[in-house]
């Protein structure tokens, strides 16, 4: 039926099995399979990052002498791989050598459980983790980059497709506890709201937005970076894995959704209408904001404390915001959207600092104008990423100028 190659790649701790019976049912469907397999990322060595497979992704297709284009079906972490990859070997304008690039439950913007596996005792590829984390130090770079570019448009020949699940699917409990208790460990993330148990919905959707705002601009003032326009397939019964729930793993006929839709991409059949987020449940009505702070020249200042400043009390109560600074550059916000609309403002106050001779104008307030930032930047279900200018001023003392002294 097809004769475009079709590669695998899985995702951290994942291998063929994750797939289900997806393989095997394509084969039946006389598809022509090439699966790549670069092993398990929880078996790699921790020196081993995303960029690092993308170099091992590339040598694999060469290697095997892979005819492009070629179609990719990836899950979780393994889209990182595979956008790492066009963005290093091919020019944002260059002809894909993917025709077909399908990302099922991915991790365009990390996961909550990247910190909960670093705590495990062994190795789980750490490097690999650090780049999972929320408002990574990767993601961050290489999301700006495609919102720069908009490669995901301006490569010819390049369609990308979005499946997600929204089930949180619990998966040995009793195990999980016992971890709790040794290690302190946040079993409560695989059971997060908005999330498909691993990845939050709002951070697996590739459409996000991004800017960078001084402190005294307003946003409607601000170059806005995009990306709006890739389909999204939403099974609200299926979660990230699992033999049971999985996106990939439930697979056991060629009459699941999944599957048929999967099926459908590959042979350029008419596809359904991808799914209207707002006709979701209430509970994926999320929003994630990366903010990273930095003085007039593009250095991050690792130290500022953001505080939402949300009006009043009853304001502050209406809305749900879990915070996470796993690294000293960027803060991720996990924002409840739906009584956003309710407050009167929306904003940060930086706490002011001062290092050695440098001191940081930050001691105020960065309002966003809501209810205008809804309208300029914020919005449901995306990952956000702010870049918020301030102006750092080394006093006199760092530097002086004399006259020679005349003897």
């Amino acid at each position: 039926m097809s004769h475009i190659p079709v590669i695998f790649l899985h995702g951290w701790a994942g291998d063929l099995e994750s797939y289900g019976k997806l393989p095997e049912l394509l084969l039946k469907e006389d598809f022509k399979l090439e699966h790549i397999h670069l092993g398990h990322y929880t078996a790699s060595d921790d020196a081993l990052g995303i960029d690092d497979y993308a170099l091992a992704l590339n040598r694999a297709v060469r290697d095997k002498g892979i005819h492009q284009p070629f179609d990719v079906i990836v899950h979780s972490t393994g889209v990182l791989v595979v956008r790492s990859w066009l963005t290093h070997f091919f020019k944002p304008t260059d002809r894909s050598p993917i025709r077909n690039f399908i990302m099922v439950a991915p991790a365009n913007n990390g996961s909550r459980l990247a910190g909960w596996g670093k705590k495990l005792p062994w190795d789980w590829g750490n490097k690999i983790l650090d780049a999972l984390q929320l408002g990574s130090h990767y993601t961050w770079e290489l999301n700006w980059e495609w919102l720069r570019t908009q490669r995901h448009k301006n490569m010819p020949g390049l369609k990308i497709y979005q499946i997600l699940g929204a089930k949180n699917d619990l998966v040995f409990p009793g195990f999980l506890e016992k971890f709790d208790e040794m290690l302190g460990i946040n079993v409560p993330a695989f059971e997060e709201e908005g999330s498909d148990n691993t990845i939050r919905f709002c951070a697996a959707n590739l459409n996000m937005r991004a800017t960078r705002l001084e402190v005294h601009q307003k946003m409607d003032q601000s170059t806005i970076y995009e990306i709006n326009d890739i389909p999204i397939y939403a099974f609200l019964d299926r979660s990230h894995f699992g033999d049971t729930h999985g996106l990939l793993g439930a697979i056991r006929s060629n009459k699941d959704p999944v599957f048929k839709l999967i099926c459908d991409i590959l042979t350029d059949r008419p596809l359904p209408r991808p799914t209207d987020l707002t006709s979701l449940p209430k509970k994926l009505n999320y929003t994630m904001l990366n903010l990273r702070v930095v003085d007039q020249l593009g250095n991050p200042y690792e130290d500022f404390i953001p505080h939402f400043y949300l009006g009043d009390a009853d304001s502050r109560k209406a809305i749900k915001i879990a915070h996470h600074a796993e690294n000293k550059e960027i803060d991720c916000f996990y924002i409840q959207y739906k009584n956003l609309s309710s407050l009167q403002k929306f904003g940060f106050q930086i706490e002011k600092n001062k290092v050695g001779n440098a001191i940081y104008r930050a001691s105020q307030y960065v309002d966003l104008h809501w209810p205008d930032m809804g309208i300029h930047f914020l919005q449901e279900k995306r990952t956000h990423l702010l870049e918020l200018v301030i102006e750092k001023v080394v006093t006199e003392k760092a530097m002086q100028f004399e006259y020679p002294r005349v003897k």
